[in-house]
């Protein structure tokens, strides 16, 4: 198992290390979305800083990871998804992602975890701001 997940508050944190194949982040993706926590999550940071592509993980396999993503949108709406990666290889991956058209929620790429959290934390949802809007005072 080249990857692990950290569940976080109202996140989750998925650390993959090594060469990930595409069975691997096919069995992160399960994991994280077939954990109940998941309907409630509002990011996702994947950190591929210690990781490269396995010779599966092709733009195919990519693109089929992005059209399932979109069909489990409703489980998981007020996402934000940060990855974070430094290695050219995983990067023209990641990039490759989120260029495609079907990217269900906002995605951003960072070279730090704190630059990825920094942009988690002024980056709220619809939701979260509704859920969370200040209460106006009257007398």
């Amino acid at each position: 198992m080249a990857y692990w997940l950290r569940w976080e508050g109202h996140g989750v944190y998925r650390r993959f290390y090594g060469a990930v194949s595409s069975a691997e982040y096919r069995e992160a993706w399960n994991e994280m979305t077939g954990d109940l926590r998941y309907e409630c999550v509002r990011y996702i940071i994947s950190d591929y800083l210690e990781a490269e592509p396995g010779p599966d993980l092709t733009g195919t396999f990519i693109g089929r990871m992005e059209q399932l993503a979109r069909l489990q949108y409703d489980c998981g709406p007020d996402i934000v998804h940060a990855t974070v990666a430094d290695r050219e290889e995983m990067l023209a991956h990641v990039r490759s992602f989120e260029s495609l058209p079907m990217a269900p929620f906002p995605e951003a790429t960072f070279r730090a975890i704190a630059d990825a959290r920094r942009w988690i934390a002024g980056n709220p949802r619809p939701a979260w701001r509704q859920a969370f809007a200040p209460v106006e005072r009257t007398g």
